[in-house]
């Protein structure tokens, strides 16, 4: 295991664990805000057919990697499935880096606004060279080498390229409906949760995506309230131990696989 990838993995699955797992989760509602991207997501069935399994897939596929790394066994195999799913569609290189781009930059800023502490220079370096790691092993090209020139080329594309799409809108409001099923069947009873599911996110979201994805402004109280618990909750984090052990591990039950999960049942089968 390679510098880069024992400090992400530490900052990832011990220190920074809840931040991360939401930053993660945005960073995949982002790639939503470009309308050829949002065509290609739900053109392939997965994400309003199955969304319960797509999502889970999609945290397992990541976790897998950077748990293991991409030259672990379970690494390779995880990469494998990877890249034959992309190589059933015509992507870009551009859309490539972007969405690669997404898991660098989106994650870390949730950390530095939200997380105990921001990341320092050293967990910076990490994360940029681990996803080069995963970048490399996937065939993408030119993937800058400082974090300054990633994330100029980063928000050069968003500004080029987000734009409202209806497929987008389709695709939230799959997905949407899969955060309130994750909640307790008691609390799904209640009509304003749905509501209040959907404004919630509208907050953690920000303005450039909330446009791309035709999302309207959330309220100033509902957004202060959010901030401020949000803010709070990262000054009682400062004060609490990094935990000792991994916050996931693989193969290990959740919503979408009750029993647990191998790796030749994660992606779509046809």
């Amino acid at each position: 295991m390679d510098d880069a990838h024992r400090i992400y993995r530490e900052l990832v699955l011990r220190e920074f664990w809840p931040e991360i797992r939401v930053g993660l989760n945005l960073a995949f509602y982002r790639t939503y805000c470009v309308p050829r991207i949002a065509r290609l997501l739900l053109g392939t069935g997965e994400l309003t057919g199955r969304p319960l399994k797509r999502a889970y897939d999609t945290g397992v596929i990541m976790y897998e990697l950077i748990a293991h790394g991409v030259d672990h066994p379970r690494g390779r195999q995880v990469l494998s499935a990877l890249n034959r799913m992309h190589r059933a569609h015509d992507i870009s290189d551009e859309d490539y880096r972007y969405v690669l781009g997404t898991l660098v930059f989106i994650p870390t800023r949730w950390v530095d606004r939200y997380g105990p502490r921001p990341l320092t220079t050293v967990q910076r370096a990490a994360t940029l060279g681990f996803y080069r790691q995963v970048g490399a092993a996937m065939g993408i090209p030119a993937i800058p080498a400082t974090w300054e020139e990633f994330e100029a080329e980063f928000e050069a594309y968003e500004r080029a390229a987000f734009a409202f799409d209806p497929a987008a809108a389709t695709l939230l409001a799959s997905t949407k409906d899969l955060m309130v099923q994750r909640l307790p069947k008691a609390v799904r009873r209640f009509g304003f949760v749905r509501s209040m599911t959907a404004a919630s996110l509208d907050v953690l979201l920000d303005k450039p995506a909330r446009r791309a994805l035709g999302r309207p402004e959330p309220s100033r109280i509902l957004g202060l309230t959010v901030h401020v618990g949000l803010r709070l909750r990262a000054w009682i984090r400062r004060w609490r131990p990094v935990p000792v052990a991994d916050q996931w591990e693989p193969g290990r039950a959740n919503v979408a696989y009750p029993a647990g999960y191998t790796l030749d049942q994660i992606g779509p089968h046809t």
